[in-house]
């Protein structure tokens, strides 16, 4: 049982960390390059962009809400069979998991609204844009914590 949790929480917080890498900087850079974005806003190319990446995102959030959620439960079984250390390990998952779901709950719904309400060019779309980048940022760093601190269970 303790392998299976360790096995868990590393496959969780080893596939977060490749999907989400993979979407900043490879999925979302690709949906919408530069001269998309320079389009201007309505343009029906900028809108299918915007559309594709905010789809993936919402994806990327369910999963990691699901996946942190598999980690910290894994981290909270592996502490009650005696792996004192796991309890540390359960932290960076959750705070991920809230992470997302600040995103999903607040940021992602706002962004959709403006962008629907035409108002892109206001400042606060910026902000929520750079506020949504950080967040996935911050994931990020976590989820190499969780691996950095990954409980192991004792070799025998």
């Amino acid at each position: 049982m303790t392998r299976l949790c360790a096995f868990l929480y590393r496959l969780s917080a080893g596939l977060l960390l490749g999907a989400q890498v993979f979407f900043a900087a490879v999925a979302a850079p690709a949906a919408f390059p530069r001269e998309v974005a320079a389009l201007p806003p309505g343009h029906p190319l900028r809108n299918a962009a915007a559309d594709l990446v905010g789809t993936q995102l919402a994806a990327l959030d369910r999963m990691t809400l699901l996946f942190c959620a598999l980690a910290a439960l894994s981290a909270i079984v592996l502490a009650r069979t005696g792996l004192p250390s796991a309890r540390v390990a359960a932290i960076p998952a959750l705070l991920a998991g809230v992470c997302a779901l600040f995103s999903s709950s607040f940021v992602t719904p706002r962004i959709h609204a403006l962008r629907a309400a035409g108002e892109t060019q206001l400042p606060e779309f910026g902000r929520l844009h750079a506020i949504s980048t950080g967040l996935l940022g911050v994931e990020i760093l976590l989820l190499l914590v969780a691996l950095w601190v990954a409980p192991a269970p004792a070799k025998g």
